[in-house]
């Protein structure tokens, strides 16, 4: 019998397409191994395409990401704990092994310590690699920096907008968007018996006495019209220097007053650290500096008492002390803890945090090119350790570090001026910084010549 061609065409397609699928199913769901590059390939929109449900059973397939740690942290090879993670406890493997920088899928640089640790030889670097700027402090506070020209693939910073986000506490939700997305309900609330019978005044532990914020020039006006007790370092006479002995949490002791001082020594955007998460359970009420980095940060409203809201330390002493007489109205700043707020999974302080979601956007990522822009990578730091100090002239080092001042317009500290500085024929633009703040009252804690560094 004769074979039409066409019957030998289909038969020979069938073959084919049979041994298309077999191969392909063999080697996505048998593939026990393979390069590297390999791994990271078919690692791609992992997150984006798979549901939460069934990214545990294509993990047991893929190895877990690398995190090297290139520098140390203030000095410290520091452990990171991802074991409270969830979803993500054992999908990376954090290490200080230097050896390993090819393989890494993330390396990490602590802001304060890359002047320590030299960086790695540019042809270990590999495409699918993302180098990551970490710092917790602000851009004045995070020391200086001499790298190449679009060094850093992504931030890890306190700022919302950074690619990873490290922040010091959790996000606090609505309980109506809680409910929403499933979270467990954290309970806030405080026995209102605890609202009365308390000293008069402000309380705060401060052991910086000289702050970019001026935050030592607030409490010396405010002290002029309203008890402020200081311990510390900082305090305003020797008697409460040991009011409260290091390694003690003294939460009795901040309790003890209507107001409590949770002002930062740095006024920057998304700028909120321990000084206020760590007294989020005492029955006190919270003075900040400025109002809208508490508001942009989605705090509870009539939560806390922001000193830019008056003219005058006068006009702020005098509602602080209504307040202590006026129980009811007191105790509205309380209110939102009755059960109307509570905060998002993932808890952990913002280190441990911070490197949950590092693990999580290493699987979520496309290992696609990616630099952060030449003039404007989000919260890098100053270029001279005081961005108060005359200028004069930088070290040669410092040329590559032009890219650094963009996270300054969201600081108060002083506008942003730009001189040319030259090296190994490589000009670049330096910020220096010597602004004065514009368009804003000046608050009532600054002399208007105090702005002129």
């Amino acid at each position: 019998m004769k074979i039409r061609p066409s019957a030998v065409y289909r038969n020979l397609f069938f073959i084919m397409g049979t041994f298309i699928v077999f191969y392909t199913v063999y080697h996505v769901l048998a593939y026990d191994g393979g390069s590297h590059d390999e791994v990271h390939r078919r690692q791609k929109h992992l997150y984006l395409t798979v549901s939460k449900d069934r990214i545990g059973h294509r993990f047991e397939k893929l190895a877990p990401k690398r995190i090297l740690m290139w520098t140390t942290v203030f000095g410290e090879a520091k452990s990171v704990d991802l074991s409270d993670c969830k979803g993500f406890s054992d999908r990376c493997i954090v290490t200080s092994n230097k050896s390993l920088v090819s393989v890494a899928d993330a390396v990490v640089f602590h802001a304060q310590d890359i002047p320590n640790a030299p960086l790695p030889e540019a042809d270990l670097r590999r495409p699918h690699q993302r180098y990551v700027f970490l710092s917790m402090e602000t851009p004045a506070n995070s020391g200086r920096h001499a790298v190449p020209l679009n060094f850093f693939n992504w931030t890890a910073t306190y700022l919302l907008s950074s690619d990873v986000i490290f922040k010091y506490g959790p996000f606090y939700l609505s309980a109506k968007e809680a409910e929403l997305k499933g979270f467990k309900f954290v309970d806030f609330h405080i026995d209102e018996s605890a609202l009365v019978k308390k000293k008069s005044g402000i309380f705060g532990l401060v052991s910086n006495c000289k702050t970019l914020s001026k935050r030592e020039l607030a409490l010396k006006e405010l002290s002029r019209y309203i008890n402020v007790t200081i311990g510390g370092k900082c305090a305003m006479n020797k008697y409460d220097v040991d009011l409260c002995p290091v390694g003690k949490s003294c939460s009795e002791l901040y309790g003890q007053y209507p107001f409590y001082l949770a002002v930062e020594n740095s006024v920057c955007k998304d700028y909120i650290t321990e000084k206020y998460w760590d007294r989020t359970s005492i029955p006190s009420i919270p003075i900040v500096m400025r109002r809208k980095i508490y508001e942009s940060s989605n705090m509870p409203p009539h939560s806390f008492i922001a000193m830019d809201d008056y003219s005058s330390p006068r006009e702020m002493a005098e509602h602080l002390l209504r307040l202590e007489s006026d129980k009811k109205a007191y105790a509205e700043y309380f209110a939102w803890r009755k059960g109307s707020w509570t905060v998002a999974p993932w808890n952990a302080p913002g280190y441990r945090n911070g490197f949950c979601r590092l693990c999580e956007r290493l699987w979520e990522e496309d290992p696609q090119s990616k630099v952060r822009g030449e003039y404007c990578i989000m919260h890098l730091s100053s270029l001279i350790s005081n961005p108060f100090s005359k200028f004069t002239k930088l070290p040669s080092a410092m040329s590559h570090a032009h890219f650094w001042c963009c996270e300054y317009r969201a600081c108060e500290v002083i506008f942003l001026h730009f001189d040319l500085i030259s090296t190994n024929s490589n000009v670049w633009p330096l910020c220096i910084i010597i602004r004065k703040i514009s368009n804003q009252r000046i608050p009532f804690w600054r002399k208007e010549d105090s702005f002129l560094y």
